[in-house]
């Protein structure tokens, strides 16, 4: 009995590992990351302001990606607002924007935008030129949020804030 319970547990978990790697591969391919200095200054077909309202005030800002003419580019990311220009980004966003890392979206030579993201956040881009409406993904991570261990709960160094012994 107990074999057929350890041969069922194993097959299921196997099933369901199976199941994630299949959802992983249903993105398309990943492409490479190319860091660049800075974002030319092009006419773009739009520009996406990725926004976190749950960031601290001079952390709204996760990112702004920039989407050339013609080029089929889409995100990820929950909120995000059409801008014409980096104008219209607050005083304190344009200020964290020029910390941004700054990546070219391009696959081969040619070029379909730019993406410019908050240092906190990780961004992966995907191919996937079976869709028609986004052939190339910009996937932002979302940071988790920190432990902090100032509320006195929580096991290991500097739980409860303090890092006294007993």
């Amino acid at each position: 009995m107990k074999k057929v319970f350890n041969t069922s547990i194993t097959t299921a978990a196997a099933g369901l590992l199976l199941f994630a790697l299949a959802g992983c591969a249903s993105f398309g391919t990943v492409i490479a990351k190319h860091e660049v200095k800075e974002i030319p200054d092009l006419p773009y077909e739009r520009i996406i302001r990725l926004y976190n309202p749950e960031g601290v005030p001079d952390k709204t800002l996760a990112g702004v990606v920039f989407i050339k003419k013609g080029a089929k580019v889409c995100t990820d990311f929950p909120r995000e607002i059409i801008i014409k220009s980096l104008d219209e980004l607050d005083p304190v966003e344009k200020q964290t924007y020029t910390s941004f890392s700054k990546y070219v979206i391009k696959s081969s030579e040619e070029i379909f935008g730019y993406a410019a993201i908050a240092h906190d956040y990780r961004v992966n881009f995907w191919e996937n030129l079976k869709d028609e409406n986004c052939h190339y993904k910009v996937q932002i991570v979302i940071p988790e949020p920190a432990v902090r261990g100032t509320t006195g709960a929580g096991v290991g160094i500097g739980a409860g804030g303090h890092g006294g012994g007993i």
